[in-house]
């Protein structure tokens, strides 16, 4: 088996000459901010090109997990919007971030999580790695897990979409920004009403995003017909309908699909107005 680096291992755990160069070099690593927006270069500084490979520091081995599955999308910007062919591979690691220095010292490795760490030995296995390649990924892994129980101890709460550890509980930087694409917004209002509709433009997480964003949309609207419906029950049939798209995304099908068992996982002021024990 060729060598990979341990960046890739873990995400499939989890996931299962001359000067010319020289200056198309340059240009990639000056086009990184554009390349992934600026939210994320705040976080992720290209630093140089070798052999075809950007290298890109990150605050913490959470973050460069989270870039690396996403490595082809940001190649495919820097080919198909760019026309920069210099690039073949980027390489994510843990380096000095010079915008990061604002977040403040990284948290102090906590004590993994039991159940996580035999989840990633049985995933590391079932690969049928070389033992010292397999020794190198589970080290990683270990490392990881336990950067997230130190941000766990400190009150930092998982992005709900993709998992992310967050300082505010809310959407971690990377799903921030797919939250403002318009293509993802759209999405978010089509599932809103129409919940498994396929979306084959958008990306595995960005149709998390927009999942998220129309089942917000819709617990808003349940909130905000619930009194206008004690008080003219003639808008009851609004509100069940909210209610079944709501209980439809929840459950990943579509309206006609749902189920009584989907709708008894509604809010219980819900249930009670429509009835549903």
């Amino acid at each position: 088996m060729p060598e990979r680096h341990v960046s890739e291992l873990l995400g499939e755990v989890f996931r299962r000459s001359g000067m010319k160069r020289a200056v198309r070099r340059a240009e990639a690593v000056l086009l990184w901010p554009q390349v992934v927006g600026t939210d994320v270069a705040r976080f992720a500084e290209a630093k140089v090109v070798r052999d075809g490979v950007l290298y890109v520091d990150v605050s913490d081995s959470e973050t460069a997990m989270h870039l690396s599955l996403q490595r082809q999308r940001f190649l495919d910007v820097y080919r198909g919007r760019f026309e920069s062919f210099e690039v073949k591979d980027i390489r994510f690691r843990v380096g000095r971030v010079t915008r990061a220095a604002e977040e403040g010292p990284p948290p102090a490795p906590g004590r993994p999580d039991p159940e996580a760490l035999a989840a990633l030995a049985r995933g590391l296995g079932a690969l049928d790695l070389p033992e010292t390649v397999a020794a190198a990924a589970m080290r990683a892994g270990r490392a990881l897990l336990g950067y997230r129980a130190g941000r766990v101890a400190e009150g930092w709460k998982p992005c709900p979409t993709c998992g992310v550890l967050t300082r505010d509980a809310t959407l971690c930087e990377a799903c921030r920004r797919y939250a403002g694409d318009g293509r993802v917004e759209a999405a978010a209002r089509m599932l809103a009403v129409r919940p498994g509709s396929a979306t084959p433009a958008l990306s595995e997480q960005e149709r998390a995003v927009a999942v998220h964003l129309a089942a917000r949309s819709l617990d808003a609207t349940l909130d905000a017909l619930l009194p206008q419906v004690i008080a003219d029950p003639g808008l009851k049939v609004q509100l069940e309908r909210a209610a079944r798209c709501r209980a439809a995304l929840a459950a990943g099908t579509s309206l006609e699909a749902v189920q009584e068992s989907d709708l008894e996982r509604l809010p219980a002021r819900v249930r009670r107005v429509l009835g549903v024990l």
